[in-house]
């Protein structure tokens, strides 16, 4: 079902994001070039607030930096991106060429409609961002304390859109959306902390 969680106004510029939970999973949704992309935004390696970072271009893919271990994501496809090390004629390792593991974070549908933004949560399959993407003490480090949660606007027209087949759009209601377009994490600046948080 999709679920709106921002205005569009809000992603308008490029580089902006917003950080959203939709159906109980931490998502952030980016603005790249003009085109938007949805991705989990806890990071699958070890929790860690992957996307509190900047959008940097890595060999020609739009890609977030985690800020606990340096892992590489692209926000277009969720593959963990590494750089290879090849060697000199004189024996010495330099850094290679750029080549992806697969996906690793996984990605969502997200679309702009009548000046909202909207997203539908993909729960095919199994990827490694799963085990991380609902968890509180993830999302306490992601989200601030201060951030907004409120009912997001279901699709009126029910889940499979204009035809209006859906299961209905009261169903949205029980998902919760936060909308952080700024705030702070705890930890202050989403390095790695000493010791697990307390649940």
């Amino acid at each position: 079902m999709e679920v709106e969680v921002a205005q569009a106004s809000d992603l308008r510029l490029d580089g902006s994001k917003v950080q959203a939970r939709v159906n109980g999973r931490y998502v952030s949704i980016f603005n790249v070039k003009g085109e938007l992309y949805c991705i989990d935004a806890i990071c699958y390696h070890a929790g860690g607030p992957l996307t509190v970072g900047d959008i940097e271009d890595v060999d020609g893919k739009a890609c977030v930096r985690c800020p606990w271990h340096n892992y590489i994501v692209t926000v277009q496809t969720g593959e963990k991106l590494y750089q290879k090390l090849v060697k000199t004629e004189e024996g010495k390792l330099v850094p290679g060429g750029w080549d992806s593991v697969g996906q690793r974070q996984r990605t969502h549908r997200v679309f702009e409609r009548s000046g909202a933004v909207f997203v539908v949560v993909d729960e095919e399959g199994s990827f490694e961002s799963d085990k991380y993407s609902s968890d509180e003490a993830c999302g306490r480090r992601l989200v601030s304390s201060g951030g907004s949660f409120g009912n997001p606007k279901p699709n009126p027209f029910g889940a499979r859109g204009a035809g209006g087949q859906g299961r209905g759009a009261f169903l949205g209601m029980k998902n919760l959306v936060s909308r952080v377009t700024s705030g702070h994490l705890f930890g202050a600046d989403g390095k790695m902390p000493f010791k697990k948080p307390q649940q």
